[in-house]
């Protein structure tokens, strides 16, 4: 049974009532829409990896400048997280109005990608979805903890599996709808198909063959299937704006199930405010058990940290199928269904991250990851350039270890140092920044010097997470985990309590009965 509020604990407001008091059914189907959300993220934010090319068409520019475009994402992510940190702390009756909302906006944003005639327009639709993604991240993540209270673990763990089924989905949805063009190029002796990819032609030209001459080769170019990624994007626009519905009905109908009673206890206690409290709120050293070395170290290297972990998840979901196309000539299919794998053991990874993590300290973890990713990009960079086998075999592991990466720094943090609301920031900062800089890189790379710059920039990123896994461990390892700090000062204070206890008794001879009979009660 379900425990009933007790009568003589007083709400802090009478038009309140706790989600912790409502049925457990209520709760799990709540959470099942939440997880949804995430699906829905992933379709939404995941659909510009297999349409990448019909992209380039579409703009007529290059990989450079549309991977430009879709970094927009990662400056949003960051803009959404200030913004729904915010809003979610001024006004949390109306977290599911935000969710509510922020889908709506991703809905129109899906419709209006493919019809953008020029990057710049494209990186600032981008640039509103990354913004509604982050807001739905502090909501939605908000939500679940106001329900669950202290069981929110799991469920924290099982919603971002969302993001990875969606992704994982939304190639199978794009496929029908991508088109297939031939080039193949004349030489003064030979001919061959240098490539075949998936690509689109602006919605305005009818062409359907062009060709290219040069001084050494002529190029023709024909089309096999023309682009039709306008439906894709608007079918995953109609079910994301469908899932929207949902939490429009749950602000109508259920706006007063918000807070946990613990937030019931603290709400009244959070009105400090002042210069003062701003400068303890901002210190390193709050989050250090008053160490603003050590704070201020850690922020640093999780930032970096995450930098990287964001950077190459994007990294390789993004143009792993384009690399397949380029430089293994992979049919439409063939490629849209290793975009497809990758996600599955992504999806993979990131619960069994969930479950290990119940046994395995996530110091020890999180290494193993590190070491994961960097063995798989050495093996990518040995056999990936030559066998398309191997890409298809050792895309897996590399998946399934970039998975767990930001959920098992967000733990490691946590271990050393507390993480607060800010420093949550901090570290989504750095994660934003280094999805914008990989994209930059591998676009300009990929473009100006060939898809081998793919495994190339894998192999980079798989060193640096290592390296800063490292560094972190050291750093972590030298002050110790902030549980045994905070054990260690909890005794060193009861210790100083008892010592004074003894004191006064010393001085004090009457009331030395008193304390000896109080020690060993």
């Amino acid at each position: 049974m379900d425990e009933k509020p007790n009568p003589g604990v007083e709400s802090s407001s009478e038009d309140i009532k706790d989600l912790f008091y409502v049925s457990t059914l209520f709760r799990v189907v709540k959470t099942v829409f939440l997880i949804l959300t995430w699906v829905g993220l992933g379709l939404s934010l995941e659909i510009s990896g297999p349409t990448m090319q019909d992209l380039i068409l579409r703009t007529g520019t290059n990989y450079e400048e549309v991977s430009r475009a879709i970094s927009g994402r990662s400056a949003g992510f960051f803009t959404g997280a200030v913004i729904g940190g915010f809003l979610v702390d001024k006004l949390r009756l109306y977290c599911d109005l935000m969710i509510g909302v922020s889908l709506v906006i991703m809905s129109a944003g899906s419709v209006a990608v493919p019809w953008s005639p020029w990057t710049g327009l494209i990186w600032f639709i981008f640039f509103l979805q990354g913004t509604c993604e982050g807001v739905i991240n502090i909501a939605g993540q908000k939500l679940i903890l106001s329900i669950w209270g202290k069981n929110a673990a799991s469920p924290l763990h099982v919603l971002h599996t969302g993001f990875g089924i969606g992704s994982m989905i939304v190639p199978l949805i794009a496929n029908p709808f991508l088109a297939n063009i031939q080039t193949t190029t004349f030489t003064n002796t030979s001919m061959n198909v240098t490539s075949v990819f998936t690509t689109a032609l602006p919605p305005t030209m009818s062409t359907l063959e062009y060709t290219t001459d040069t001084s050494n080769s002529t190029t023709i170019t024909r089309v096999l299937r023309e682009s039709r990624i306008e439906y894709a994007y608007l079918i995953v626009a109609i079910l994301v704006t469908t899932l929207s519905l949902a939490f429009f009905v749950y602000q109508w109908k259920y706006s007063e199930y918000v807070l946990h009673p613990a937030d019931h206890e603290t709400e009244s206690k959070k009105r400090v405010h002042g210069v003062k409290e701003f400068i303890r709120i901002i210190n390193p050293a709050t989050c250090a058990n008053g160490n603003f070395c050590f704070g201020l170290q850690m922020f640093i290297l999780l930032s970096f940290y995450f930098f990287q972990a964001t950077g190459g998840e994007r990294l390789y979901g993004k143009f792993i199928r384009s690399y397949a196309i380029d430089q293994f000539n992979f049919s439409v299919d063939e490629a849209s269904y290793l975009n497809v794998v990758f996600w599955i053991s992504y999806s993979l990874g990131r619960f069994s991250g969930f479950i290990v993590a119940h046994w395995v300290p996530i110091r020890f973890l999180i290494i193993i990851e590190a070491v994961g990713v960097l063995i798989s990009a050495i093996l990518l960079n040995i056999w990936g350039h030559t066998e398309p086998l191997m890409l298809w075999i050792f895309t897996q592991p590399m998946a399934f270890f970039i998975a767990p990466l930001f959920p098992s720094g967000i733990a490691l943090g946590d271990h050393y140092v507390e993480m607060s609301g800010l420093a949550i920031t901090v570290l989504l900062l750095g994660g934003s920044v280094g999805g914008i800089a990989y994209l930059f890189l591998i676009g300009y790379l990929y473009e100006n010097f060939g898809p081998s710059m793919f495994m190339y920039n894998v192999l980079g990123f798989g060193i640096a997470v290592v390296v800063m896994v490292a560094l972190l461990s050291v750093v972590g390892h030298l002050h110790g985990d902030r549980y045994q700090r905070e054990d260690e000062t909890e005794q060193s204070i009861g210790d100083m309590k008892e010592a004074d206890k003894l004191e006064y008794a010393a001085d004090n001879p009457q009331m030395l009965s008193y304390t000896n009979t109080a020690l060993y009660m």
